[in-house]
């Protein structure tokens, strides 16, 4: 597991949590507007994020990861079609919904792939 994060004193404590609980997991302290193409990022199946950002900024920052053959799992409000719409207009997107179990207004969002349009 790779976690990325921006703040070093929240690196620290996903750190001190990695090993307190004995997850085999890699902390980037690192901001995700950083990574471009020619930054190494490791190969990984899935990413995640929530109430980071908006759908669109949400594929800038995952796209090193997707580019690769990842999926991107994200939570995303009452506003997924608007921050689809968005999206479309940079994004060619292939998606699925699935129903969030934390609240009736929230969605999954899974992106198979995204290509810059």
């Amino acid at each position: 597991m790779h976690l990325y994060e921006s703040s070093g004193k929240k690196a620290a404590f996903l750190r001190e949590a990695a090993r307190l609980t004995k997850v085999d997991a890699v902390i980037h302290n690192v901001r995700l507007e950083t990574l471009s193409g020619t930054t190494p990022v490791p190969e990984v199946q899935v990413v995640t994020a929530r109430a980071l950002a908006p759908l669109a900024a949400l594929l800038n920052y995952a796209q090193p990861f997707l580019s690769k053959g990842a999926i991107g799992l994200f939570h995303k409000g009452q506003d997924i079609d608007t921050e689809l719409t968005v999206a479309s207009k940079s994004w060619r997107i292939d998606s699925t919904r699935h129903a969030s179990l934390t609240g009736t207004d929230s969605v999954i969002l899974e992106v198979k792939e995204a290509l810059r349009a």
